[in-house]
């Protein structure tokens, strides 16, 4: 005769739903929705003044170039298939950041916004997207 094996019931336990932790977390208020801290999805976003948005991920990022220059610095970012221009304020900061993938909005602000000598923040004043 067979071995009878003996399993735990389940049954008197509340079920749990599996997929409650990898759907992204819903802000109520706002209604936005938002990824993990930990999620393996990395993107980059570039917001102009007009309210414009454009984003990239960071997997298609495949070079930096940063010139600065006084009192304007540029940055050129290497996505395949297209270049996106940045130029502003002590961008060296933005470049150390951006090496390790860790921006995730990059915001454009009009020149007269910027307190000359006054902060050391990277301060972004013209986004250009060109297509290779």
């Amino acid at each position: 005769m067979p071995h009878v094996q003996h399993f735990k019931s389940n049954f008197d336990q509340p079920a749990k739903d599996d997929l409650e932790m990898d759907s992204p977390r819903v802000d109520t208020a706002d209604r936005l929705y938002l990824h993990e801290d930990d999620s393996p999805v990395r993107n980059v976003c570039f917001v102009w003044e007009d309210g414009r948005k454009a984003f990239f991920n960071y997997a298609y990022l495949v070079s930096v170039d940063l010139v600065l220059s006084d009192p304007l610095n540029m940055m050129l970012l290497y996505f395949s298939g297209q270049i996106v221009t940045l130029k502003g304020y002590h961008l060296g900061l933005l470049f150390d950041l951006l090496l390790n993938h860790i921006p995730k909005t990059v915001t454009a602000n009009h020149p007269r916004y910027s307190v000359d000598g006054q902060t050391q923040d990277s301060f972004v004043t013209e986004i250009l997207v060109k297509s290779e």
